[in-house]
């Protein structure tokens, strides 16, 4: 497999899970999050070098979900990861109450629906890869048949 097979699915779910959070977090949810976060007595993360933290932890995941794709579909990789990140993620900040039943209603499907998505996207360009992997194996295939039969190969 070469390198530019194998980072197109990590790209493609990097710029994916970007996307979601972007969405999600500082356009439909982002007074929801300020809310949160001045109740914990900080600002809401919105700074330059914290938002390359956060493009940093999209490429980490979008890094251990291809690891899970190896192993699982894109539909049960996207479940595990999100239990992984979201999931335990909100047991934890559920334990200390200050996320309100409202937010966790919007919050939790958000999530659970980017996960899944991701997943799903980037299980598409990992089976475009395959395809094209085992589409020049054949033809490698069907040119060393002919060339031993002494027959020209169709283009």
């Amino acid at each position: 497999m070469s390198l530019k097979s194998s980072l197109t699915p990590i790209v493609a779910g990097w710029v994916w899970i970007s996307a979601c959070e972007f969405g999600i977090n500082s356009y439909w949810l982002q007074g929801e999050w300020e809310d949160y976060f001045g109740a914990l007595g900080v600002d809401y993360p919105g700074e330059p070098m914290q938002l390359l933290v956060w493009a940093g932890w999209a490429l980490l995941y979008a890094l251990c979900l291809r690891m899970l794709l190896v192993r699982f579909g894109g539909l049960f990789a996207g479940l595990i990861s999100w239990f992984m990140v979201f999931g335990l993620m909100f047991v934890a900040l559920g334990n200390i109450n200050l996320m309100t039943q409202d937010f966790l209603t919007l919050i939790v499907p958000a999530t659970l629906a980017e996960a899944v998505s991701a997943a799903l996207v980037m299980n598409v360009f990992v089976a475009l890869n395959r395809s094209r992997a085992r589409a020049r194996a054949k033809a490698k295939e069907q040119a060393k048949a002919a060339k031993k039969a002494g027959t020209p190969v169709a283009a």
